[in-house]
């Protein structure tokens, strides 16, 4: 992965408690422009590297600084058009690779990139995309919500049930994906749950034709969401309304193929956003603008 990691991308499991017992920090910022002139750091220079912009050319006065060279061979894998690029800029990648699962192909590459230019440089095992039971009928909005870094359950354990509660149940379907959300996937950009999210995105454009859909993920969770939409078909992503995400280590970056809003929420002080996965205090503080999100899905929602 291109990222310099202080801790851990998403939930730190064993300091729940604590967070969740600690009063509500101040609501951070929320990001709107999606321009690149609003990236921190080497997030929107990260989520190129993911193929989550939909850009053909690497344009960095340096490479972004923290990579791994499993998280490298595993971003090969998932876009396919950086492996030479990467093995030009990465002295003993290739062999490396080669020795530590190869570099076969898992996904495609986005729409419209065979190749990847680097300028200055410096699929996984199917699950049960939902939970047991799916809803009969349709009902006239459909969240799907991707939680972070080792969170257990369909919607996680942070801010999708809070989202989900949040909803009018009559109005909203809410669908946690289950992806895998480890630590080895935080250096690989969220890749392989792309795969996931958007598996989860056709068929809820398959089950509900007529439903409006939103989406949403916290911290890896914005990862994968951002990776399904430039890799999904152009007609699932037409149906997206709306992206709302938060501690997002893309933040400021576009979306290939994807032109709707994108809110996302990223704190003061939140190391994550800068893409650089340095987490603290701040990347846990998004109990308090839960509120916020919902009422931009609220916003934006259909109601028959």
């Amino acid at each position: 992965m291109v990222f310099t990691m202080k801790s851990v991308l998403g939930l730190a499991v064993v300091a729940l408690p604590a967070v969740l017992a600690a009063p509500a920090l101040s609501e951070g910022p929320i990001w709107v422009r999606q321009d690149f002139g609003s990236c921190r750091n080497q997030s929107c220079a990260v989520a190129t590297i993911a193929g989550s912009t939909g850009s053909s050319v690497y344009d960095f006065s340096a490479y972004p600084v923290g990579d791994t060279q499993d998280g490298d061979c595993c971003i090969i894998r998932y876009f396919p058009a950086v492996k030479d690029s990467f093995y030009k800029v990465r002295t003993g990648l290739q062999s490396y690779c080669a020795s530590h699962g190869g570099d076969a192909p898992l996904d495609k590459n986005p729409p419209g990139i065979n190749s990847v230019t680097v300028v200055n440089p410096k699929l996984p095992s199917k699950r049960q995309l939902f939970g047991p039971s799916t809803p009969a009928a349709c009902k006239a909005n459909i969240l799907i919500y991707s939680k972070g870094t080792l969170e257990p359950g369909d919607l996680g354990i942070t801010l999708g049930p809070q989202i989900k509660n949040g909803l009018d149940a009559s109005l909203w379907d809410v669908r946690g994906v289950q992806y895998d959300n480890s630590f080895a996937n935080d250096y690989c950009l969220g890749l392989p749950g792309g795969i996931n999210v958007r598996q989860a995105l056709a068929k809820a454009v398959s089950d509900c034709p007529n439903a409006r859909i939103h989406m949403s993920g916290y911290s890896q969770g914005a990862l994968v969401t951002r990776n399904a939409l430039a890799r999904a078909a152009a007609s699932d992503v037409a149906k997206v309304a709306n992206v709302v995400t938060f501690g997002d280590p893309f933040v400021g970056a576009k979306i290939g193929q994807y032109s709707g809003p994108i809110h996302v929420f990223c704190a003061q002080g939140d190391g994550v956003c800068n893409g650089q996965l340095d987490v603290g205090i701040a990347h846990l503080s998004y109990f308090g603008n839960v509120a916020q999100g919902v009422a931009i899905l609220k916003a934006g929602q259909a109601t028959a």
